[in-house]
């Protein structure tokens, strides 16, 4: 409708132009050089409309163009969300495969290619595809040079993944030098360096990861509590009390309020007979946390008086009756106090509720020491068969009697 009202005011126009100029048409030259050009007005005014309306046209198609250039562009782009949000969810579910495909087709017109590869580069790892996933990194870096730091502490997880602990840490070292390891990199490092045994590395390692903003404090305390406790240990190896106390004060707060750091300190006292400090750091994190590992230790304490620790474990046996590791302490204690026929209640209970053959062996000792032989030996016979477990190929003994 617009066109035509246009054209119809063109013809108009053209149509008064021409009476106007019938009379004298006018005269028009253009010169440029050795051309010439000569005509009439009307023809000079028709020659520029088609002009106009050829450059106009010529605009239009490239805008045309480009538009259609751009609706395919949006159309990429959308397929391409659409391909990574179903390659993440393939990736989430176990379809590797349909995930790598995904991920890798998705990730020239993806919002972030880098982050395609190194999810491809993850899918890959899982299908063994070793030279695909190497490559995928090198997309990775190629993408976004800046993040580096991202795809090599990818390599190095699953490096790690695949118990390639050398080769992980190899590549977070020459990450290192780079200036490029960021806090995941140094956290992977500490649990490579405690793997590996390489304690004075990782209490080197210590400040930087305690910098790291983004590790949680406790996942700190607890990377470096085993190094950190080394000393602990070899304190109460060689009985040093002064060493002990000395090693256990440099500790930092955080690491001395982790129950293994507790349990490592009250067994550490216990080997310089200083059983009255055991029991005292025991209790309290039993009362707090009912830990395992200090409940067991807690029976191994030899107190001047054997019933106090043993009133209060009993204690807190009143409200965890069916703690099988409270009922072996329990039993322990009682032995200690020469409470013989307790210790036999405690240990039948406990082994009733979860076997164990250092308790059956406990068991079986304090019956025979009792009397009861046979009973002795059926205990060990059923320790024996619960930890061979049932086996119908095990061969039978018979002797032929005379």
């Amino acid at each position: 409708m617009k066109g035509a009202v246009i054209v119809a005011l063109a013809l108009v126009a053209g149509g008064l132009l021409a009476h106007l100029l019938l009379g004298d048409p006018g005269y028009v030259a253009l010169r440029t050089g050795r051309f010439l050009f000569e005509t009439t007005l009307p023809v000079f005014l028709l020659l520029l409309a088609g002009a106009y309306f050829a450059v106009r046209a010529l605009v239009g198609a490239v805008s045309a163009r480009r538009r259609l250039a751009e609706l395919r562009a949006v159309r990429r782009r959308r397929r391409a969300r659409e391909d990574t949000q179903r390659g993440l969810l393939d990736l989430a579910a176990g379809n590797w495969r349909s995930a790598e495909e995904l991920l890798a087709r998705a990730a020239p017109e993806a919002d972030s290619p880098a982050a395609n590869y190194l999810v491809a580069a993850r899918a890959a790892d899982l299908l063994d595809a070793i030279d695909r996933r190497d490559e995928y990194l090198s997309l990775a870096q190629e993408d976004a040079p800046e993040e580096r730091a991202a795809a090599l502490v990818t390599l190095a997880e699953m490096q790690m993944r695949r118990g390639q602990d050398e080769a992980a840490l190899l590549t977070l070292e020459q990450l290192e030098a780079s200036g490029d390891l960021n806090s995941r990199g140094i956290e992977l490092m500490a649990r490579l360096y405690q793997k590996l045994g390489r304690g004075e590395r990782l209490i080197a390692l210590g400040p930087r990861l305690r910098s790291a903003k983004e590790l949680p404090e406790s996942q700190v305390n607890e990377l470096l509590a085993q190094v950190q406790l080394e000393e602990i240990r070899a304190a109460g190896e060689r009985a040093d009390q002064s060493r002990l106390e000395k090693a256990w004060s440099g500790l930092p707060r955080g690491v001395r309020r982790l129950p293994q750091s507790i349990v490592t300190y009250a067994r550490a006292a216990m080997a310089c007979q200083d059983h009255p400090t055991a029991e005292k750091v025991l209790r309290e994190l039993i009362e707090d946390t009912a830990d395992a590992a200090a409940t067991r230790l807690y029976g191994d304490l030899a107190l001047p008086d054997p019933l106090v620790p043993l009133d209060r474990a009993e204690t807190w046996l009143r409200k965890r009756p069916e703690d099988p590791d409270l009922l072996a302490t329990c039993a322990r204690l009682c032995l200690r106090a020469e409470l013989f026929g307790k210790a036999r209640s405690y240990l039948e209970a406990s082994i009733a509720r979860r076997p164990s053959n250092e308790n059956s062996l406990i068991l079986a000792n304090l019956l025979e020491e009792m009397g009861e032989k046979a009973r002795a030996s059926e205990v060990l016979r059923r320790s024996v068969a619960q930890s061979v477990g049932r086996r119908t190929n095990l061969p039978r003994v018979r002797l032929r009697r005379r």
